[in-house]
């Protein structure tokens, strides 16, 4: 398992140019999913039946967006690395030993990922809540909560995310 771990992160390090971008879309995308489906779930702005539901269909159309870029980058990424992987089959790798590399970095991607798009969603997610407020014309209050059921879903939406783009390069 130690193997597999340095391998996985000796590849991250050596192709961090190809993974930055993969990473920081995954990041924005998940800060933004999270920070609909917080505001979605705030009973000033959710009170109106038509606002939760344009967050909600908001929140889908976030979904959508991210599985294509996410699939869009994860594609460009695998292209570039094809030859390493084939490198790694030619030493003697079985297809078994590769998928398991393979899946600890997308386990190492996803969790740095998920843990970056939620932590940047909790900061701006009070300035969001503010400028939303501002543009109903509502008195501003700061005592925003963490929306659990958001995290929940977020977890949930973009870890099933990760885990079709890790069976798709496999």
């Amino acid at each position: 398992m130690r193997l597999y771990l340095r391998l996985a992160v000796t590849n991250l390090k050596n192709n961090r140019r190809t993974y930055v971008p993969y990473m920081l879309t995954a990041i924005l995308s998940i800060m933004m999913f999270f920070m609909i489906d917080t505001l979605g779930r705030i009973k000033e702005i959710a009170g109106e039946g038509t606002m939760q539901v344009c967050l909600q269909y908001a929140a889908g159309i976030m979904v959508i967006f991210s599985v294509i870029f996410l699939f869009y980058t994860n594609s460009f990424l695998i292209k570039r690395r094809k030859k390493e992987i084939g490198v790694y089959n030619i030493l003697g790798m079985g297809k078994f030993h590769i998928a398991k590399m393979m899946g600890i970095e997308s386990l190492l991607i996803g969790g740095i990922s998920i843990l970056g798009g939620i932590g940047l969603g909790c900061l701006f997610n009070r300035l969001m809540y503010l400028l939303f407020l501002k543009i109903l014309h509502r008195n501003a209050s700061l005592n925003i909560a963490f929306s659990k059921p958001a995290l929940v879903d977020t977890l949930v939406v973009f870890g099933a995310i990760f885990l079709l783009t890790y069976f798709y390069n496999i």
